[in-house]
């Protein structure tokens, strides 16, 4: 992959699709290069990827098959993010399970990436982690844990204490520091924030709390 490294690669966006199922491995990867600027690679199992990573990377977005011949581990999820040095890695698969990918993303991943999504939402969704953005599903995590509160919006504890640290006018790395959060937890957090209230973006979602006293 020599041509990696001239600049109309660096125009482009790399991916790299971690998946034992030639099948899928192949319609992703020849679909995406139609859809965009797309470069995509392909590794047949955890030690090929980073090896590829490693060699070739880091890749703008690394997509990971949960159910590889054996389920994913943390452990791989984390060599995995480490290697490809602060660029986005995903889960990838028909489904996987809430808290796993919770905290895979604990660990630095940037969400999952369903293989039920269309070809041009999955071409949408590679784009918005590649620019360091993290995505789930919309309403992934409605059976999370953790209940909103009596708030008519539907606002959890934890998007409220988020809530109020934009109130505050902090930014992603001083809501990080203060709540012990990681950067694509508040990323995610501020994005449920805003589509719960109606907003347009994070200093409409402010104003519109204010209104409405929630803080």
């Amino acid at each position: 992959m020599e041509h990696k490294k001239t600049k109309e690669w660096q125009s482009r966006t790399s991916v790299l699709i971690a998946d034992d199922h030639s099948l899928m491995t192949d319609l992703v990867s020849k679909y995406l290069p139609l859809e965009g600027s797309f470069d995509v690679d392909v590794a047949g199992n955890c030690q090929d990827c980073l090896e590829k990573i490693i060699s070739e990377g880091p890749f703008d977005a690394v997509l990971l098959d949960v159910l590889f011949p054996e389920r994913l581990s943390l452990n791989e999820v984390k060599h995995i993010v480490k290697a490809n040095a602060g660029s986005a890695v995903v889960l990838f698969s028909g489904n996987a399970p809430e808290d796993f990918v919770q905290k895979c993303m604990e660990n630095g991943a940037l969400g999952f990436i369903p293989k039920t999504i269309s070809l041009r939402s999955l071409a949408s969704a590679i784009n918005l982690v590649a620019s360091g953005e993290p995505f789930v599903p919309a309403g992934y995590f409605s059976a999370s844990p953790e209940p909103a509160v009596e708030n008519q919006f539907g606002l959890t504890p934890g998007e409220l204490s988020i809530l109020a640290k934009l109130g505050e006018g902090m930014a992603n790395k001083e809501i990080m520091a203060a709540l012990d959060l990681t950067e694509s937890t508040v990323k995610m957090r501020v994005r449920s924030i805003s589509g719960k209230l109606g907003a347009r973006n994070r200093t409409h979602a402010v104003i519109l709390a204010r209104e409405v006293g929630l803080i």
